[in-house]
């Protein structure tokens, strides 16, 4: 599984995009759905270090310390 954030600089969206190599294989709804929650589980990992920069409470490496530490 891969995954990063995307930032749209012209409007300030972020999200966060997943994709998988199914080369080979057969999309299955269980392959689809472990791509989802691997999404969303992400998201809901950094969202309040995205929400601190935003609101100017943290810095973005404050934010990543905060998330990751």
């Amino acid at each position: 599984m891969i995954g990063n954030f995307e930032m749209d600089f012209r409007d300030g969206e972020v999200r966060y995009k997943t994709s998988i190599d199914v080369e080979g294989a057969e999309i299955a709804p269980a392959l689809v759905r472990n791509l989802v929650y691997a999404n969303v589980i992400t998201m809901d990992r950094y969202l309040p270090g995205l929400l601190g920069v935003i609101y100017g409470n943290l810095t973005p490496e404050q934010a990543i310390a905060q998330v990751e530490g």
